[in-house]
């Protein structure tokens, strides 16, 4: 918990520090780093250090390249002196926007994590060696998880992601990050239990066997619910291999399930009865009201449905009765009339014989 102690007062004090006072402190113990023309004057206004010019990797060697070392010089320290420094810090070198910080900014990114300074940098840095050393013991196996393992991991962790995402520091929250992930390994190799693969799935098929063999064989279950009964053995001889905590608790969790279906369908069985009528019962009431009250009969004969269902219906036979496919076809050589006929012309007028012969 040292770093956690060293961070947190460090962060509230940096924080409670007027921001105009300590940009007139820093640019007064470097009056000649205070302004510099190239740098300043591409960008102006909130957050102008990330949008150009203040880019340590892509800012100032270009004015290496263009101006000479000097200048490169001059540009450097006015970013490191009078910048860094203040509480709007400046860009992580090779992150500005004109590197890749539009990229992660698309990601869903914001740009505050994008940006640090020398506050912020230095419980960073501070955090992250504390973090490695737990996470190299973590790894190595030498870190054994206890109360002040939980505290110095898992709590100042905790503490260092808070922090971290109230100041939006990136640096700070991978030291964070590392705490944890230090505890998790540590928690696992303390309380993890080495099992031979040989005993833990022999354990479960024997018993698996087992179950079913008693199941199917004494019980004369039906085989759904012998597959069930060896299953749920072999999952408590195998939790039995793991430790007997967890076979009898395993064992008292089967047997708690089955006494509650037990119980639910006793309870469903006395519904049901509850709400069913007993046929002698009904009867017997019928009698007593249409005694004396023969309208009464008449009305609960004429309500009472006369429909009469067979226990036994008839079954239609299934056998099934092909038809022939045979088929008799035409023949396709059928006669044909003849088209020529005589006909009557209109220009030539033809007569018929007018004797007939009379019938007596």
């Amino acid at each position: 918990m040292k770093a956690a102690v060293v961070i947190v007062p460090t962060q509230l004090a940096y924080v409670s520090i007027p921001a105009n006072e300590l940009r007139s402190f820093v640019d007064e113990l470097f009056p000649k780093f205070a302004c510099y023309p190239m740098a300043d004057s591409l960008a102006s206004g909130f957050g102008h250090r990330y949008v150009a010019g203040h880019d340590l990797l892509l800012d100032v060697v270009n004015t290496v390249s263009k101006d000479g070392i000097g200048e490169g010089t001059k540009h450097a320290g006015h970013i490191l002196l009078t910048d860094f420094p203040t509480k709007a810090g400046i860009p992580i070198p090779g992150f500005s926007e004109s590197g890749l910080g539009h990229i992660l900014e698309q990601a869903g990114i914001h740009r505050g994590w994008l940006q640090v300074n020398l506050c912020e940098s230095g419980l960073g840095i501070l955090a992250i060696s504390e973090g490695s050393s737990d996470l190299i013991q973590a790894i190595h196996g030498t870190l054994i998880m206890n109360v002040s393992t939980f505290f110095d991991t898992f709590v100042e962790g905790g503490v260092e992601v808070s922090f971290a995402m109230a100041t939006e520091n990136p640096l700070l929250f991978a030291g964070g990050l590392e705490n944890i992930a230090a505890g998790l390994i540590s928690a696992w190799n303390t309380f993890s239990i080495h099992i031979d693969p040989f005993v833990f799935f022999g354990s479960a098929a024997t018993s698996a066997i087992i179950g079913f063999a008693v199941a199917s064989g004494l019980v004369r279950a039906s085989l759904g619910n012998a597959i069930i009964t060896g299953i749920r053995s072999g999952v408590v001889g195998a939790l039995f291999s793991v430790s007997p905590a967890f076979g009898f608790g395993a064992l008292a969790g089967f047997v708690v399930y089955r006494l509650g279906g037990k119980l639910a369908t006793i309870h469903n069985s006395h519904l049901q009865a509850l709400l069913s009528i007993d046929e002698a019962a009904y009867r017997q009431l019928v009698l007593e009201l249409s005694n004396g009250n023969v309208h009464l009969h008449e009305f609960i004969e004429h309500a009472t449905p006369q429909l009469t269902f067979l226990d036994r219906p008839e079954m239609f036979p299934s056998e099934l009765i092909t038809v022939a496919s045979l088929t008799k076809t035409l023949s396709d050589d059928a006669p044909c009339l003849s088209n020529t006929y005589n006909t009557i012309l209109n220009d030539s007028h033809s007569t018929f014989a007018t004797d007939g012969l009379l019938l007596n």
